[in-house]
């Protein structure tokens, strides 16, 4: 097996949005008038794509209303509030090196590329699939194999590198083998805590 391709999620794998999605839907949840969730579900703002939040937290809301108000935001108001995780452009640009296709899929919208372009990383991206690409998100197979289609590879030659439960059973449900970044959830083929810990996986397959 040669690996010819890593799909990497994005939120919290190569950036580090919490305080940033977190600042984001309090100013949302203030201008609806709703309580911000409890840690449980707070959780979910930095893992659903945005049609699951909404029909979540404010399906009373038409449509219209809530998605005008979002748009109307400023992500540029926000954009300091992200961080790249430390590690995560050496390990792209190592990729590169090695003639390895990068996929990123992701649940995130629009404010992907706007973060890609503010951190100049887009370059390294041979396919990028955000929310708005996506007519089933994971934990269906969809978007990676989406993925894995449009990078013209094989699946026993694909790595897929997430960080929450839904990336485990999104990844088992494409047949591919999938990394675990921080945290412990069972089901994964590799657990990492330091993103260039790939190097040494890819180096060993």
């Amino acid at each position: 097996m040669m690996i010819r391709a890593v799909i990497f999620d994005f939120d919290n794998v190569l950036i580090d949005s919490i305080k940033q999605a977190k600042d984001y839907y309090h100013q949302i949840f203030s201008h609806f008038g709703r309580r911000f969730p409890s840690k449980k579900k707070e959780r979910l703002l930095y893992t659903l794509d945005e049609n699951a939040k909404y029909r979540l937290f404010f399906s009373d809301i038409s449509r219209k209303e809530f998605f005008d108000y979002k748009y109307s935001i400023d992500f540029g108001d926000y954009i300091k509030e992200v961080k790249l995780v430390k590690g995560s452009k050496e390990l792209l640009t190592y990729l590169k090196s090695k003639k390895i296709k990068i996929g990123l899929v992701t649940n995130r919208g629009d404010s992907t590329f706007y973060i890609l372009d503010y951190f100049m990383i887009k370059r390294y991206f041979d396919v990028v699939l955000t929310s708005r690409h996506m007519k089933k998100v994971k934990p269906d197979p969809y978007p990676i194999d989406l993925a894995v289609k449009r990078l013209k590879v094989s699946k026993k030659d694909v790595l897929y590198v997430g960080d929450d439960k839904v990336d485990i059973a999104a990844g088992k449900n494409a047949d591919v083998k999938v990394i675990l970044f921080k945290n412990r959830f069972r089901g994964a083929d590799y657990h990492i805590k330091n993103i260039l810990d790939i190097k040494k996986i890819i180096s060993s397959e």
